[in-house]
């Protein structure tokens, strides 16, 4: 089967006063916002959006351009697998 990668830009925020959260995960080429507890829950709620995202939707162009961070903000680029099967592959690129 042949692999189809995307790689698409988030950005995670850390979320000082909120009890149910710790981390706002910002996926900017879908305008939409996920949560999580850890940085790494983080990245794959971004994958899990992506490739859920993927199922129903066309995905938008890939700009592969990092938004500027603000403050304790982390940008960085999650890539994905499209064809893996039910476990995630996934690479991070760490900017």
């Amino acid at each position: 089967m042949e692999e189809t990668f995307v790689a698409y830009p988030i950005v995670i925020t850390p979320e000082k006063n909120n009890e149910y959260y710790q981390y706002l995960v910002f996926l900017p080429d879908f305008g939409t916002y996920c949560q999580a507890n850890t940085i790494i829950e983080a990245l794959r709620v971004a994958v899990k959006f992506i490739r859920d995202y993927a199922l129903t939707n066309e995905l938008p162009p890939m700009k592969l351009e990092l938004p500027h961070s603000i403050g304790e903000q982390l940008v960085t680029f999650v890539n994905v697998n499209l064809a893996a099967k039910k476990g995630v592959s996934v690479k991070y690129l760490w900017v």
